[in-house]
């Protein structure tokens, strides 16, 4: 009935996961909000039982002051809701400034307040803040959890055995991605200084083995463009701005535009190095492999790369006593073996007449191979056969 109240006093909190639980809580913490002391200066958010505390001031000392007044007002009210705060849990960071850990307050105005200690950056809703708002220490934070994430799956699987590339792909894009890339609207400029891109390119390069089957001497630069995805520090930028698409931040057409500039930028990084020139030459285009949706696997990764049963390849890293082919001709190289060597004749031949049915001629042009699927199973076919049916091996 309208206008009638009931009151019931509680005597027990609400069970982990109790539908009740999130609106009782919703009405505890409102109060909260009324508490705000200087409300020019002071600001409050909370998100479930997460609250940030948010105070400005001229002078560190009159910052200290209305934090620890706030304090008090957050003490008396967990005291009405038999709750208790943790100095100890509580993080006091400093964003302007200049101020250098080391200092403290009370937490509120008791002289036997505990103390709140100052530190280089604190964590909020899973992302790492620092003063100059660089990202730099949450860079490092969620490469290490995937870093130790990806290592108790190296377990699982090798270049030519155990965890398929399909399933490394569905890892990468259902766990990895999602976990590296959180809140990825807040960090992504941070994902441009040097030191960033090049710490989440180094992430990035376990499960790139894991998703092309590539061997580990294949330089980052070229696994990428194998697998068809944007180097992690892009990937990062692209994540955010699909997150602010979704949330009408912005438009399609910025959205496409974004996505466009990313490529090009792919693009202009991949051909400026001299690594992985024979990729380059396979890959030409990082825009067309990262349209084109392939089934990897280990024999023709190895076709793209360069890195691989090639004795030549081989004798580089000291692993064989001489580069040359088992034909007898010349050094064992791709090239020579997917072009030249008598020995995979049989398996050339079938290639040349499948890429003839999709107009491609011999000797192909750079990026003939990943023109369309079928381009890509006429390689993947040679590839498996020229590298299974040896007897030199």
């Amino acid at each position: 009935m309208e206008g009638v109240w009931y009151r019931r006093m509680l005597e027990r909190g609400c069970p982990q996961g109790s539908q009740l639980g999130p609106t009782l809580w919703k009405v505890a913490i409102t109060p909260i909000y009324g508490s705000v002391i200087s409300p020019d200066s002071t600001k409050i958010l909370t998100y479930a039982d997460d609250i940030l505390l948010m105070v400005g001031a001229a002078r560190p000392k009159t910052a200290f002051n209305r934090i620890e007044k706030q304090l008090d007002k957050f003490t008396t009210w967990a005291t009405e809701f038999a709750l208790e705060f943790s100095a100890g849990k509580t993080q006091l960071l400093s964003l302007k400034g200049g101020l250098k850990p080391g200092y403290s307050i009370l937490f509120g105005t008791a002289a036997d307040a505990p103390r709140i200690e100052s530190s280089p950056t604190a964590k909020y809703l899973g992302v790492v803040l620092d003063p100059r708002r660089s990202y730099w220490d949450h860079v490092l934070s969620v490469c290490k959890k995937s870093d130790d994430m990806y290592s108790r799956l190296r377990a699982l699987y090798s270049a030519n055995w155990g965890m398929g590339q399909s399933a490394a792909n569905t890892i990468y894009k259902g766990v990895f991605l999602p976990r590296i890339s959180y809140a990825a609207e807040i960090w992504a400029e941070g994902s441009k200084l040097r030191k960033s891109r090049a710490k989440l390119l180094s992430a990035q390069r376990k499960p790139l083995l894991a998703i092309t089957g590539a061997y580990r001497t294949a330089s980052t630069n070229c696994l990428s463009a194998v697998a068809g995805t944007l180097p992690l520090d892009l990937e990062i930028r692209h994540q955010a701005a699909l997150r602010n698409r979704a949330r009408e931040r912005i438009s399609a057409d910025e959205m496409d535009t974004i996505t466009f500039e990313l490529l090009n930028e792919w693009q202009d990084r991949y051909t400026s190095t001299n690594k992985g020139s024979w990729t380059q030459k396979m890959i030409p285009s990082v825009r067309q492999r990262y349209h084109l949706p392939l089934d990897l696997e280990h024999y023709p990764t190895q076709f793209l790369t360069g890195h691989g049963d090639f004795k030549a390849k081989l004798y580089g890293f000291k692993l064989v006593n001489d580069p040359i082919c088992a034909c007898d001709r010349k050094p064992e190289t791709v090239n020579h073996v997917l072009r030249f060597c008598p020995r995979t004749a049989s398996a050339r031949r079938k290639l040349k007449i499948k890429m003839r049915e999709e107009g491609e001629a011999w000797p192909p042009e750079n990026g003939a191979f990943l023109k369309s699927r079928r381009t890509f199973q006429a390689l993947k076919s040679f590839a498996r056969e020229a590298l299974t049916n040896r007897i030199d091996r």
